[in-house]
């Protein structure tokens, strides 16, 4: 249970930081790092980063609450959204290392919670 808590705080932790970039981003040529800039999107591609944010936050309660399928649900949205995020990210030739960085804690998150870490 506490590697879980570790990987669900480096994910909020990160999805604020790409969070915080991204909107700088949309509002302003700002980038931190040269590989940040995303291409054109169909959603301005803070809000990707804003529902990675409250995937993380949802882990806690998710992790907390004594229901099964809460879990359950929380992990297949996980997998599917770094997964799916993942897979888009390489097909357009976005490199983000933030965002895979995200990708692979909320992947662990969903390892640590399933074998109760």
């Amino acid at each position: 249970m506490k590697l879980l808590i570790l990987l669900l705080l480096a994910g909020v932790l990160d999805s604020s930081y790409l969070l915080y970039t991204h909107y700088i981003l949309y509002n302003s040529p700002f980038c931190p790092i040269d590989a940040c800039i995303p291409p054109d999107l169909p959603v301005p591609s803070y809000l990707f980063a804003f529902i990675g944010l409250l995937w993380f936050l949802a882990g806690f309660l998710a992790s907390s609450v004594n229901s099964k399928k809460v879990l359950r649900t929380w992990q297949i949205l996980g997998l599917a959204g770094a997964a799916g995020l993942f897979s888009y990210s390489i097909t357009i030739g976005y490199y983000c290392p933030y965002c895979y960085i995200a990708h692979f804690l909320g992947v662990m998150s969903v390892i640590a919670s399933e074998k109760k870490w």
